[in-house]
């Protein structure tokens, strides 16, 4: 610049370790090599490699380093970033329509991440040896593909809003305690590993990984995310691969069950998309056989590695696009999901497999791993009480692959479920027997007494056939100072208690419900795949301490009533106005974008389709089960005010004498999701 009295762009590449960066990033500064020169003619921008730091707190002090740079001259580089393919899966998703609305937890089974390499340590045996598979590929690669797979929808393809929601994804990875890195974490290292020059004799690094993650948020909660990379381990095999689930119901099945549609973007061993779906193989018989639209990245198979990568990568950094580069607190995301693990790992916490060389059995190992920590919880249960709901939880579970042993007090009602592969049971002693320990015992049956001798009858209660270690579950509308009451009990025998509100009716329980738990948080994590198995996708939630699901659920009724008493309040007052108004169109628009719109409008739609608008067959008077006025009376001793639940609740006692249409709507509402009797006698 001082010879040829210009003002130059600068770009440094820092591809050293983080002991060196310091230093070299503070004599930038100092000399002002680091400082723009020229306005908007002279910049200049640093380009950061990984490692960026060897754990969080590592991370937190280079950034502290870099913090003297402004964020617009920072550029943290992840090769994968620059590749087609990992470019190709956002190009995908947002430029496209047909499956995006599909791209989240209710229609994805699944998401596995690989990185299986053919080659070795080799000469890196000194620096691998310090950060292992992990740290070198799985905090960076591998976690920023998952982000760019799953982040929610950009509000355009500009940096700073694609970065934003990097960002706002892996900060919803959840980051694991130790128990949870002992069940969801696999790591090996290949033989032969501690005889390459640089790495200590007897080394805990590991080679390979196997990881299985969770996204806290609504999209993506439950579905199991496996993230798995490794060394020496034959013919590289670099993929996402995204599975759907079942078709539901499944019309038209193979003999071995359901057929899985999958969409894999493959990296190597070369890059392409492939979209695998089902059609009828031609012929007389109805066979389906898999087909796929597949669309190959590359016509050539050979290119430099790394060299396309960093040339885009560079080229963005000259332009000053900062997309396909990591911010900040990306990176200490990533290093927040790692560090636990890493740490159980350094405490041997978790074993450390060996596997052979050019061989891909540990692969196998791994999945095996997962597969039998899925399969140690026993699915099966007993159901007392098979009306409408425990009935339909029944044939909900047994479709899930249960064990359901049942009893009702009305025999013939557990014979009819028999036909569809219940296990019935005459007596309770009989229902207990049935099942092995420890046992989970679930209560459908109404509020009150009939929930107190089920458990507490001196003769035929549970208590007197159930051991210490088995679980009841009451999943009726108690009282929650009942359930509190029911546990303190129940402590005294060994037998844990879970209350369980269930919202959604009959039709919730068959396919799919709402469900508010309470009680201790290690019995709910023990039975957490029951209720993930009865639940609508996001449609469970633990809440601690005895009582407290069917606190939630109680007020949740209450909140109910009020609504359906507004609903049946507005329908009264268009009804009875001077206007000739299609009531039943009324619905229809409110529940397409309304603020209003909701399934309560929904069935209200559905009572008029069956009944008219009129609603003449069905009755004025409101019935009502408890909780309304539960929900009152808890308000009251905690001196709140619930004036709408209230007169809700005062509404439902003054139409048994004085009924009108805002009733009708209200008991035509009960008659939807409820299947409450509520026709006019």
């Amino acid at each position: 610049e001082d010879e040829w009295k210009i003002c130059a762009n600068k770009l440094y590449y820092l591809a050293v370790p983080p002991n060196f960066m310091h230093e070299i990033v503070s004599n930038l500064k100092r000399t002002k090599l680091s400082d723009p020169c020229g306005g908007n003619m002279g910049w200049a921008r640093v380009i950061v490699e990984k490692p960026i730091g060897y754990d969080k707190n590592s991370a937190v002090n280079l950034e502290k380093t870099l913090s003297v740079l402004k964020d617009e001259q920072i550029y943290r580089i992840d090769h994968y970033f620059g590749k087609e393919m990992v470019q190709g899966i956002f190009n995908f998703r947002f430029s496209n329509n047909f499956l995006e609305e599909d791209w989240n937890n209710k229609r994805i089974e699944k998401i596995e991440i690989k990185l299986l390499e053919s080659i070795g340590v080799e000469t890196r045996g000194n620096f691998y040896d310090k950060v292992g598979a992990l740290r070198d590929v799985g905090q960076n690669h591998l976690l920023s593909v998952l982000a760019l797979l799953t982040m929610d929808d950009p509000r355009d393809a500009s940096a700073e809003s694609v970065r934003e929601m990097r960002e706002k994804l892996l900060s919803q990875v959840t980051v694991m305690n130790t128990e949870e890195v002992v069940q969801n974490t696999f790591r090996a290292q290949y033989e032969g590993y501690d005889k390459i020059e640089g790495v200590e004799k007897k080394s805990e690094t590991e080679t390979y990984f196997k990881l299985k993650l969770n996204i806290e948020s609504l999209r993506w909660s439950d579905v199991p995310i496996y993230i798995e990379a490794g060394k020496r381990l034959g013919p590289a095999k670099k993929e996402v691969v995204v599975t759907f689930k079942d078709r539901e119901p499944c019309i038209w099945c193979q003999p071995t069950g359901p057929a899985k549609n999958k969409v894999v973007f493959s990296f190597a061993p070369s890059q392409e998309i492939n979209i695998e779906f089902w059609q009828r193989q031609p012929g007389f018989e109805d066979v389906l056989e898999k087909r796929d639209f597949k669309f190959l990245l590359y016509k050539k198979q050979s290119k430099f590695p790394y060299v396309e990568e960093y040339a885009k990568l560079f080229y963005d950094a000259i332009l000053g696009q900062q997309r396909w580069f990591m911010t900040k607190k990306e990176v200490l995301s990533e290093w927040e999901i790692v560090d636990p693990i890493t740490q159980a790992w350094e405490k041997r916490m978790t074993p450390l497999h060996t596997y052979k060389v050019d061989d891909k059995e540990i692969v196998d190992i791994a999945e095996d791993f997962f597969l039998t920590n899925e399969k140690n919880f026993k699915k099966e249960i007993a159901i007392m009480g098979l009306g409408r709901m425990g009935g339909g939880l029944a044939q909900n579970l047994l479709e899930k692959g249960w064990k359901v042993v049942g009893h009702n007090r009305t025999w013939e009602v557990t014979e009819k479920l028999e036909s569809v592969g219940l296990i019935g049971a005459k007596g309770i002693k009989e229902m207990v027997d049935k099942l092995v320990h420890p046992r989970i015992v679930w209560l459908m049956l109404p509020n009150g007494k009939p929930v107190e001798d089920a458990i507490f009858d001196k003769k035929e209660g549970l208590v007197n056939f159930l051991e210490k270690g088995d679980i009841i579950i009451d999943g009726g509308n108690s009282y929650f100072k009942d359930s509190v009451s029911r546990a303190k009990k129940l402590q005294k025998y060994g037998i844990h208690f879970l209350d369980a509100g269930v919202s959604g009716g009959p039709g919730g329980a068959r396919k799919g419900a709402c469900v508010m738990i309470g009680g201790d948080k290690k019995v709910f994590k023990y039975t957490e795949t029951l209720f993930k198995d009865i639940s609508l996708t996001n449609g469970y939630e633990f809440f601690p301490g005895s009582g407290a699901g069917h606190f939630v659920k109680m007020v949740h009724n209450g909140i109910e009533y009020g609504m359906m008493q507004a609903i049946g309040e507005g329908f009264n007052i268009m009804k009875k106005s001077n206007y000739k108004l299609d009531l039943k169109k009324i619905t229809s628009v409110y529940n397409n974008g309304s603020v209003i719109e909701s399934r309560l409008v929904g069935w209200l739609y559905d009572a008029f389709e069956i009944y008219g608008t009129g609603l003449k067959k069905i009755s004025g008077k409101v019935d009502s089960n408890g909780e309304g006025e539960w929900t009152v009376k808890t308000a009251e001793e905690m001196k709140l005010k619930t004036k709408v639940i209230k007169d809700s609740f005062e509404f439902r006692k003054q139409s048994q004498k004085n009924p009108d249409y805002a009733g009708q709507v209200v008991s035509a509402l009960r008659g939807q999701f409820g299947k409450h009797d509520v026709e006019k006698k």
